[in-house]
């Protein structure tokens, strides 16, 4: 899928460099534009920030948009060169301005940083969400393994014969911890969505309460997609 024509490679270099812009997809294909016929005029005619001022937007957005990050984190959000030693002092000005804080975690890891008076003692959640396996609470592989204990794995592009779980696996999250694997398809032609197989994770054991969360979490994506009914393999 990576066999790129020469005109898709030039292409993605000049969307790299902001002289085209992505306006659109017809499925996975991009559609690509000049900017000034799809950005709005007084947003390219503004100042161009400098380079710090440019990390902090990143760093407070990546921070803000995942709740919790290591510094490694915030590099691997948005693919950063220069790695921690360049967004370090960044973090340091954003904390010293009282936008982002520190944290220091029992486990004796890297500090997480999170917005400033984030509360460090929620209540119990009650989440049971099917995740995408390209969730972005999932982007950072060692600090879901940290935080979640679950080692994120993806086999869409694997041959069948050497998958694990499945072909288009999603991540079942309950509460606050992933305590499962569902390998589900779209069939369209009958309005279903098939449950070909759910994995429990190593320590998780069967409970009512965990199958009326996975039915829950089924229904609600089976309702996202557009389909009428669940069924199971």
């Amino acid at each position: 899928m990576w066999n790129w024509k020469p005109a898709k490679a030039m292409l993605d270099r000049l969307w790299n460099h902001g002289d085209l812009v992505i306006a659109g997809r017809q499925g996975f294909q991009r559609l690509y534009d000049l900017p000034e016929r799809v950005i709005p005029k007084e947003i390219l005619d503004a100042p161009v920030p400098d380079d710090e001022a440019r990390l902090r937007a990143l760093a407070e957005k990546a921070v803000s948009a995942r709740g919790a990050l290591t510094e490694s984190g915030i590099v691997e959000h948005w693919r950063l060169q220069g790695g921690t030693r360049r967004i370090r002092p960044v973090v340091d000005g954003l904390v010293a301005d009282g936008v982002l804080e520190r944290v220091a975690v029992a486990d004796g890891g890297a500090p997480v940083i999170v917005p400033a008076g984030t509360a460090l003692d929620p209540s119990a959640p009650s989440a049971a969400v099917l995740l995408s396996p390209f969730d972005n609470l999932l982007w950072d592989r060692p600090f879901a393994r940290r935080v979640l204990g679950f080692d994120h794995l993806i086999e869409v592009y694997k041959k069948e014969h050497e998958r694990r779980y499945g072909y288009y696996v999603l991540p079942f999250l309950w509460r606050d911890r992933i305590v499962g694997r569902a390998d589900l398809k779209s069939e369209r032609a009958e309005g279903a969505l098939v449950v070909k197989a759910f994995h429990r994770e190593e320590g998780v054991r069967n409970s009512a309460a965990l199958d009326d969360a996975f039915d829950r979490a089924l229904d609600r994506l089976r309702r996202a997609c557009g389909l009428e009914t669940v069924r199971r393999v």
